[in-house]
């Protein structure tokens, strides 16, 4: 009889103990508030929302909405990274290579009627090499945008951002 229980707690130790540790174990999981941010006039609407690689928020999803029959430019020379209210630099996103992250870049044109979709990395967050670099995730705190768009030859400079917080699992 004893002999039986020890060998059905050794068989339960066994199977609960990994369960026990891997329900321990944590890791560190970003949370954005609110989940996105907008601004919306009769002129375009921006959104940003945090992307998340490995559970960390690591850039943007940017949608930028032409409401006129016009051409709306983005100008990315104007256009930076803000971390707690402060300007971090400016951002990368398909085309830009990493060597010429902080290089001028080109007017984006958003034809009229038409939407704009880019994923975003803060610059400053870039860390690597030419052939091999990876984006840090962003820490607890407001992260956002300060963009400038040219609408009508009129020039708007709008800021969006959401408080992220960063916390165990």
């Amino acid at each position: 009889m004893m002999r039986r229980l020890k060998k059905n707690l050794t068989t339960l130790t066994i199977f609960f103990l990994p369960v026990l540790i891997l329900s321990c174990s944590s890791k560190l999981v970003s949370r954005s508030i609110p989940p996105y941010s907008n601004i919306e006039t009769d002129l375009y609407y921006i959104s940003i929302t945090p992307l998340s690689t490995y559970d960390r928020h690591c850039g943007f999803r940017l949608i930028v909405k032409n409401k006129t029959p016009n051409n709306l430019l983005v100008d990315w020379n104007n256009a930076f990274y803000t971390e707690d209210g402060i300007r971090k630099g400016s951002f990368m996103h398909d085309g830009i290579e990493f060597e010429s992250r902080n290089e001028p870049m080109d007017q984006a044109t958003i034809r009229g009627w038409d939407i704009y979709i880019k994923t975003i990395w803060p610059s400053t967050l870039a860390q690597g090499t030419k052939y091999q670099y990876t984006q840090m995730p962003m820490e607890s705190g407001r992260h956002g945008i300060e963009i400038t768009l040219v609408v009508n030859g009129q020039v708007f400079q709008e800021k969006l951002e959401v408080k992220i917080s960063v916390a165990s699992n």
